[in-house]
């Protein structure tokens, strides 16, 4: 099992839910819950909606400079995608 850095529970504790990464986003297809994303993003499996979206980044970065609190979802899709190779354990 990996564990996340202290900074990117930091960044997921701080965010506050206002969906502002996921509207600037030009890979999310379909709309997910960004509560659902912070929370898979550190536990249990992966759904298959943003396992799927992890898959669509491409990090362009787009997510940070809207982010009211300066959080870099950039940073937390790079641990989902971490996840992904990893595999369900992980």
């Amino acid at each position: 099992m990996h564990y996340a850095t202290p900074q990117l529970m930091e960044e997921l504790t701080a965010c506050i839910a206002c969906s502002e990464c996921l509207l600037a986003c030009p890979a999310l297809a379909e709309a997910i819950p960004i509560k659902a994303l912070n929370w898979e993003t550190l536990h249990g499996p992966l759904s298959p909606d943003i396992a799927r979206f992890a898959q669509r980044c491409y990090q362009c970065g787009a997510c940070v400079p809207v982010c009211p609190v300066g959080l870099h979802r950039d940073a937390m899709m790079l641990w989902l995608k971490v996840r992904l190779l990893l595999g369900p354990d992980s």
